[in-house]
């Protein structure tokens, strides 16, 4: 294990000043949480706000009550390469998920597939649209595809918070939309979820679902409040060497959970969340200049046309990148580990491939989703990357790239700047 400067792979930073607000979040109780509820319907602009103690907790509960609205329809359509919280919460709320593959060098989803799955079926009770890293999935042609009809269409803008698509805001576009506040995610209060949605019908439902939700009790609360300060103090380049070491904290795992906890959140992440609206700007500011930054470096190397639209990304919580070659991808990864840089796998599966579904889904193979699991890996964007941490980065790349072919077959950005109506079209 590596001891001293280490930099995490994604990073919302807690100070000590909202630690403070934090404990004067709990003084105050349901005023902190209106604030906030307040606060988010403004910002967003929709008129339904809720808020729970995670992403999961929060798609799950999105999930419910769509079910109540539509007793006939079971089937969820989620992208095959995601986080492993979307299925885990399709099955914890009783539902059926179906898989749509990822389109030939992309991240978001194959759309004539998504086509002719939901025209073979009468069953599909929502399509969930995701932002991955951050990149705006193409919800116009979602929208267009599903039409006026029964079938929800939920904004996975868990990665996304605060991005825009055509001067929105994601997590509006859909019916539902949900954000995590996780640790990692573009904006943390440690755990945390947040629902929009402009639909009655739907808000309505979800009032009915959280009447039956349990706030933290406790032992949850003193958990959560030892866990930010863990965070708070851990996340330092500095120190995060140290929060790898700690079990509890269960970094660097990617874990498929079915029993997870649904509750309310608590006054004590609404005061952490105080001023959340300049913070999270101050910090996409950092990730944008950063992911520009990668999309430069990689247009320098030869590899992937990132450079070209370079103000089109979004502020990325981490920046994807292919690495082909299985071994040079594997020891970059270990280089990376040993010298503290930053450098990550993406999602170690694709959903098709997950032990945990066995069973559960139907045999496929997704050949995009696959691909992306093998080769992906993602690159630091947030503020505590400083300029020796740059130089070390590039030089592991060049390293990694230096063998790769400038052809179709060698290592490309995964991400591209085109002028489409999404604004950014990974690839």
């Amino acid at each position: 294990m590596r001891v001293g400067r280490s930099l995490p792979p994604a990073a919302a930073p807690i100070g000590l000043r909202q630690l403070a607000a934090g404990f004067g979040g709990m003084l105050r109780g349901r005023k902190a949480l209106e604030r906030f509820q307040a606060e988010l319907r403004s910002d967003f602009g929709v008129k339904h706000c809720f808020l729970v103690n995670s992403g999961k907790a929060a798609f799950t509960l999105v999930l419910l009550a769509l079910k109540d609205l539509s007793p006939g329809r079971d089937e969820v359509v989620i992208p095959a390469f995601t986080c492993y919280s979307v299925p885990s919460s399709v099955l914890r709320a009783g539902l059926k998920i179906r898989l749509c593959d990822l389109g030939q060098e992309s991240l978001d989803l194959d759309f004539p597939k998504l086509s002719a799955m939901l025209s073979a079926t009468d069953k599909a009770l929502a399509v969930v649209a995701t932002h991955l890293y951050g990149f705006p999935s193409d919800l116009p042609r979602v929208r267009q595809l599903v039409a006026d009809g029964p079938v929800a269409i939920v904004e996975d803008a868990a990665q996304a918070m605060g991005e825009t698509l055509a001067g929105r805001k994601l997590g509006t576009l859909g019916d539902v939309g949900f954000l995590s506040l996780g640790r990692g995610k573009a904006f943390s209060t440690v755990e945390g979820g947040v629902i929009l949605t402009d639909r009655d019908d739907i808000a309505e439902a979800l009032r009915t679902r959280l009447n039956e939700v349990p706030g933290y009790g406790t032992w949850a609360l003193l958990g959560l409040i030892t866990k930010t300060v863990a965070l708070m103090t851990l996340i330092h380049p500095l120190l995060f060497w140290i929060a790898r070491a700690l079990p509890f904290l269960r970094l660097g795992e990617t874990l498929f959970e079915r029993n997870f906890p649904i509750l309310r959140m608590s006054a004590f992440q609404a005061g952490l969340a105080r001023n959340w609206g300049e913070r999270l700007r101050g910090m996409q500011d950092a990730r944008r200049a950063n992911s520009m930054q990668w999309a430069a470096m990689l247009k320098d190397l030869g590899y992937g046309g990132a450079g070209s639209s370079r103000s089109r990304l979004p502020g990325l919580v981490r920046y994807p990148l292919r690495i082909r070659d299985a071994d040079r991808r594997k020891a970059l990864l270990r280089e990376s580990a040993e010298r503290g840089a930053g450098i990550a796998p993406a999602y170690p599966e694709s959903i098709n491939r997950l032990a945990e579904l066995k069973g559960e889904i139907p045999a496929q193979v997704c050949p995009a989703a696959e691909r992306c699991a093998r080769e992906l890996v993602t690159l630091p964007t947030h503020a505590y990357l400083a300029r020796g941490d740059v130089a070390e980065i590039r030089r592991l790349l060049s390293r990694a790239l230096a063998a790769e072919s400038h052809s179709a077959a060698g290592s490309r950005a995964a991400v591209q700047g085109s002028e489409t109506q999404s604004g950014v079209k990974p690839l």
